[in-house]
C-alpha cells in the first residue's frame, strides 16, 4: 500500500504496482538465477500494465526502497529492466543498505561438486526456504575445485594439471579473475587457505601453507606460508612451518576455518590434529582435538566469533553419535571443549543406516549447521537461533540425484552485485 500510495494514491495502481513486483521475483523450484528472456506477448501485456509516464515520476529514492526489498535472484533480473536499474543495484551506496535490510536473511549454503564445481552447482536460500541452480560454467575449463568463499566472492583452484593456478569470482555477476602466481611452486596441493575480509574496503588474504622445493635443488624439502592481500594484489612469504607441524600441512585438510584473526585447519588423517595460524603473528599452533578417543566425520565450523567441533563418537569402527563441541573463551590450556549439542537419534539413523557409514559432512554458518553425504538425497540442518536447538530437513537438493557420482563441498556465499573481484 505503501509503494501504491506514494506513487499515485490510487488502490488499482498500487495492485499493478505490487503484482508487478511479486511477478518478477518469483522464481520456480529449483530457481535458476540467469533466466531467459520473457516472450513478446508477456513484454507486451507487462508494458500495457506499466504506464511510462507514471513509473517515470517516480523519485530515485522511492525507486531504491522498492529495489531493496527485492530478493537477490529478483535483482539480478531487474538489472536488466533498464540502464538506470543496474547502476542503482550496482551501486555501493544502494548495496550497503541492502545488506543492512532485515529481509537479506542468513548467507547461502553453496553445494557443488568438489572436483568439478563448472558443471555441477546450486545454492540454498534459508530466507525463501529454496535452492537455486548456480551454474558457473562461465569460469574457464582449468578452473575446477572449490576452496573456500568470503563474503559475496568465491574461491576456486585449478584442476590437477594445474594445480598452481588460484582464482577468484562473483557468481552472481559472473565475473572472475586469475590471481597471480605465488612467490614458490607448491609440491603438494594446497592444503591450508583462507580469506579475511575487511568488511570497509572489500579487501582480502589468502593464507597458503605447503611444501615448496629448496632454491638450491638436491629434492629439499621445506614448509612455507605465504600470504596474498587483495590491496597490493601481490603474494608475501612471511616465514616457514616448524618441523613438528610440517607433516600436518602435508596431508590434505579436510576443512579450514578463520575464526578472530586465526586460521584453523583440521587434518584429515586420524587421530585428527588441529593446527592454527595466527595472520598478525604469523606464528603456527596446535590444539587439541575434543576428548573422545574414536571420532568419525569431524569437522571445524565457525559460529558467530566462536570454534565449534562436529565429530562423530563410537568404538573404534562404529560411529554411535554425532556431538558439537565449542571451544571455550581462553587461551592456551585455559580454553576447553564443551559440548553444546547432539544429534537426534531419529535423525542419526537416517544418515547412519549402514554402520559403517563414514561419508558425513558438516557446514556451519552464523545459527545454521547443516548436515549432509556425499550418498545421501537430503541435507538436514541444525538451528541454534531456536530454543530449543531445531532439527530440520530441507526441501530436496537439486544435486541429489548425482550425489552418488561425485564428491560434494559445501561453502557458504553472501550474495552480493558489488563484491569486487
Amino acid at each position: 500500500m505503501f509503494i501504491g500510495k506514494t506513487a499515485t494514491g490510487s488502490r488499482d495502481e498500487s495492485y499493478r504496482l505490487e503484482s508487478t513486483s511479486h511477478s518478477m521475483s518469483k522464481l520456480s523450484s529449483p530457481a535458476t538465477i540467469l533466466l531467459p528472456e520473457p516472450p513478446l506477448d508477456a513484454l507486451e501485456a507487462a508494458e500495457e500494465q506499466m504506464d511510462p509516464s507514471i513509473w517515470s515520476m517516480l523519485p530515485v529514492e522511492l525507486v531504491d526502497c522498492i529495489l531493496v526489498w527485492l530478493p537477490m535472484p529478483s535483482l539480478v533480473q531487474m538489472r536488466m529492466v533498464c540502464r538506470s536499474w543496474d547502476l542503482i543495484i550496482k551501486s555501493k551506496p544502494f548495496n550497503r543498505m541492502y545488506m543492512e535490510m532485515p529481509s537479506k536473511g542468513p548467507a547461502w549454503l553453496f553445494m557443488c561438486s568438489s572436483f568439478n564445481c563448472r558443471e555441477h552447482a546450486c545454492a540454498y536460500n534459508p530466507l525463501q526456504n529454496k535452492w537455486h541452480n548456480f551454474p558457473l560454467s562461465f569460469l574457464p575449463p582449468c578452473m575446477r575445485f572449490p576452496l573456500t568463499a568470503v563474503g559475496g566472492l568465491l574461491f576456486v583452484r585449478g584442476g590437477l594439471n594445474d594445480a598452481g593456478l588460484l582464482g577468484v569470482c562473483n557468481p552472481m555477476t559472473q565475473a572472475w579473475r586469475e590471481l597471480p602466481s605465488m612467490t614458490h611452486t607448491r609440491l603438494n596441493f594446497l592444503v591450508g587457505i583462507c580469506c579475511e575480509e575487511d568488511t570497509e574496503s572489500s579487501s582480502y588474504k589468502i593464507v597458503v601453507a605447503g611444501g615448496t622445493t629448496s632454491e638450491c635443488g638436491g629434492g629439499d624439502y621445506e614448509c612455507t606460508t605465504e600470504v596474498y592481500d587483495s590491496l597490493t594484489d601481490s603474494w608475501q612469504v612471511t616465514g616457514k612451518v616448524g618441523r613438528e607441524l610440517t607433516v600436518h600441512l602435508t596431508w590434505w585438510t579436510s576443512n579450514t576455518i578463520f575464526c578472530n584473526g586465526v586460521l584453523y585447519c583440521l587434518t584429515s588423517g586420524r587421530p585428527y590434529s588441529i593446527i592454527a595460524y595466527d595472520i598478525k603473528t604469523a606464528v603456527w599452533m596446535e590444539l587439541q582435538v575434543p576428548p573422545p578417543k574414536f571420532l568419525f566425520c569431524s569437522f571445524l565450523i565457525e559460529r558467530r566469533g566462536k570454534l565449534m567441533f562436529v565429530g562423530g563418537v563410537g568404538s573404534q569402527r562404529i560411529c554411535e553419535h554425532v556431538h558439537i563441541w565449542q571451544l571455550s573463551q581462553g587461551s592456551g590450556t585455559q580454553q576447553q571443549w564443551v559440548e553444546v549439542a547432539k544429534m537426534p537419534h531419529e535423525y542419526f539413523l537416517q544418515f547412519f543406516k549402514e554402520r559403517n557409514a563414514s561419508d558425513l559432512k558438516c557446514a556451519g554458518n552464523a545459527d545454521l549447521v547443516y548436515f549432509f553425504k556425499d550418498s545421501h538425497t537430503e541435507v538436514m540442518v541444525c538451528d541454534f537461533s531456536k530454543k530449543p536447538t531445531e532439527w530440520r530437513w530441507l526441501p530436496t537438493c537439486p544435486l541429489s540425484a548425482n550425489f552418488h557420482k561425485f564428491s560434494v563441498r559445501s561453502l557458504f556465499v553472501n550474495p552480493r552485485l558489488d563484491a569486487s573481484i
